[in-house]
Formats: structure tokens, C-alpha cells, sequence
């Protein structure tokens, strides 16, 4: 039984979606366990963009109320409660989905978001609830509690109602100075290796640095972490490192940037809730998030997608970001001589 399982997962990282559709209702009727096969659904339907059909699968699992760490919503009503929203997931995932918090608190009588300590203080600045706490704060007191994924599914959440209002993070205070500004240089922030959750994610800088000669821009780096030393190679790169120690200094330097290019990580998440332009570099094997054979996403109106066209092939997707750097850069020479 499992074999049919193996085969449509193994579809579904080949991104052959619509085979994989097929192979998970097979392995469903083969006896494959239910919940795995409709979690597969799920991801085919996020990736295709039929999000309905990813709520129905949503609620398929949620029918067989086994217990799932990362479901809190009892699927009452949340109107006129007050709700604690839990944001167990990643940093970027955290930073992407609580766009909905103001949502709730519109029906809600008051919504408190238990955020990661590192985004407290920028969560608090943005005034998305009536209070941000982290995990050794006081419990405030709820009658529902949802965690932050759960949040489009609670409001049936399509391609056209995504809520797109950007910005909806902000970090008060000036944004950082960048020392090249005078020279009228375009300044593009770069951030290459996301966490070790998933490696594929990262391109080596070597790679990236083929855009580092193009005349007129400067560069700084973005990259938290040792890796940041691998700028050590490329002095003609600023690297901002100690100016990106908390994320709320991080959307400050953001801020003051013209473009970011990153890969699938927090700083690209950051970015584009900042409303900041960000060019965000992804695997062929992509996150549900963004979709299919598109070079914009739904999620953030700034950004602006460059995927491997196979597995491992950063080299066409850095070919086609450095052509489109260079017309970025010849745009913002016209507008500063307008």
C-alpha cells in the first residue's frame, strides 16, 4: 500500500500535480492512510491555486478529528470572543500570515497574538491586535485560540481575496542610512542561504555574485549567521550584518533599500510585508506558498519570483535575474534624471 503513497509523493516533488492528484485518490482507495493522502491533495491544490478545494481537503482531515499539534481552532465561530492567535510555525511563516490578524480583530471583541520573542517588538509596532505577548508572558486570558496557519482556511481564503494590502509591518524610527546612498547608486540588499530546514533553498554566493559587477549598484548583504563571513571573498559587497541583529533593525535597513534579493526565506517574507520591491529566488521544488509556472505572487504586490527551471539549475534563474537587474537599474537612472 505504501508504494502507492511513495509514487504520488515522489509526483508531486516532480510537480507533475495533476499525475499526483490521481496517484493520491489510488493510494486513498488502496487503504494508504486518508489523512496523508488528503494533506497531499492539499499541497497539489495550493500549488495549482484552487484553494477551495484545499479547504475541502482541510476539512476532510479535520472530520476525522485525529489529533494534530498545529490545530487549534475548534471551528466555532470566532465573532465577538476573544481570541489568542498562536504562532507556532517559522519566522517567515509567522511574518506571511498575519496579515489576517486585523481580520479577526474585526469580528473578534479582541485579539491578542502570541508571537516568537524575536518579532515581538515588530509585531507590537504594527498594530495588527490589541496586544502582541511571547511565550513566557502571562497567558492573557481567551475563549478560542487558532494558530496563525490556520487563518485562511477560516476565511476560505482564494487567489482574489488573498488580503494583498501592503505594507502591514512597519518598524518605527528612520530607516538606516546606507553609507553609498550619496553616490547614487541603486542599493540591493542579498540574502542567499535560508535555514537548514531545507537546503535546497540556498545558492551559493559564488553563484550570485556574478551580479555583484554590474556598474551603478551596491550591494549589501542581508545574511544572518555564520554565513555571512563568506562575504570575506567580495569586498566590494557591504555587509550589514551587524546592522540585521534584530528584526526590527532589519526592517529598518530593508526600508532604505531600493531592491532585496533572496532566497525563500524570512528577509524575502520581510520584504514584501514592508512593501519593499524583493526579487525572491526559488528551487524547482517550491513551497505550496508559491505556487505554479509564476513569476508574481498573490501573496505580496513587490515581489517578484526567479525559479529553477530543473532541480539544482540556479544558473538560468541568476541569468535571468541579472537581466532583469540591469533594466531595474537603467529605470531608476531615468527616474533620478526625470
Amino acid at each position: 500500500m505504501q508504494s502507492w503513497l511513495a509514487e504520488a509523493e515522489n509526483s508531486l516533488r516532480a510537480l507533475r500535480v495533476h499525475e499526483a492528484l490521481l496517484q493520491f485518490d489510488a493510494a486513498e482507495n488502496a487503504q494508504c492512510d486518508p489523512d496523508l493522502c488528503a494533506a497531499g491533495r492539499w499541497q497539489c491544490h495550493m500549488l495549482l491555486g484552487d484553494f477551495e478545494k484545499a479547504w475541502r481537503e482541510s476539512d476532510r482531515i479535520n472530520g476525522r478529528a485525529r489529533h494534530d499539534p498545529n490545530r487549534f481552532w475548534d471551528g466555532r465561530p470566532l465573532n465577538g470572543n476573544r481570541v489568542l492567535i498562536r504562532c507556532l510555525h517559522g519566522l517567515g511563516d509567522t511574518i506571511q500570515f498575519i496579515r489576517y490578524a486585523p481580520l479577526v480583530a474585526g469580528i473578534a471583541r479582541s485579539v491578542v497574538i502570541e508571537a516568537p520573542p524575536k518579532l515581538k517588538v515588530l509585531l507590537s509596532q504594527s498594530n495588527l491586535a490589541h496586544d502582541v505577548i511571547t511565550w513566557s508572558d502571562p497567558d492573557p486570558g481567551w475563549d478560542q485560540q487558532i494558530e496563525i496557519m490556520e487563518l485562511p482556511r477560516i476565511f476560505r481564503t482564494t487567489v482574489d481575496t488573498i488580503p494583498r494590502n501592503v505594507p502591514y509591518i512597519y518598524a518605527q524610527g528612520e530607516a538606516s542610512t546606507l553609507a553609498s546612498r550619496a553616490s547614487n547608486n541603486l542599493c540591493v540588499g542579498i540574502a542567499w542561504t535560508s535555514s537548514t530546514f531545507n537546503p535546497a533553498r540556498s545558492i551559493a554566493l559564488e553563484q550570485l555574485s556574478r551580479a555583484f559587477g554590474i556598474p551603478g549598484i551596491s550591494f549589501f548583504g542581508l545574511q544572518a549567521g555564520p554565513e555571512h563571513e563568506e562575504l570575506a571573498a567580495w569586498p566590494n559587497v557591504c555587509d550589514l550584518h551587524d546592522q540585521v541583529s534584530t528584526l526590527h533593525a532589519t526592517a529598518r535597513v530593508l526600508r532604505n533599500l531600493d531592491l532585496v534579493i533572496s532566497v525563500d526565506t524570512m528577509t524575502a517574507h520581510l520584504a514584501g510585508a514592508l512593501a519593499v520591491p524583493v526579487w525572491t529566488l526559488l528551487p524547482y521544488e517550491c513551497d505550496w506558498r508559491w505556487m505554479l509556472n509564476r513569476d508574481d505572487s498573490p501573496w505580496y504586490p513587490t515581489m517578484k519570483l526567479f525559479r529553477q527551471p530543473e532541480a539544482g539549475n540556479w544558473s538560468a534563474a541568476v541569468d535571468r535575474l541579472i537581466g532583469e537587474l540591469i533594466l531595474f537599474r537603467g529605470r531608476r537612472q531615468r527616474e533620478i534624471k526625470s
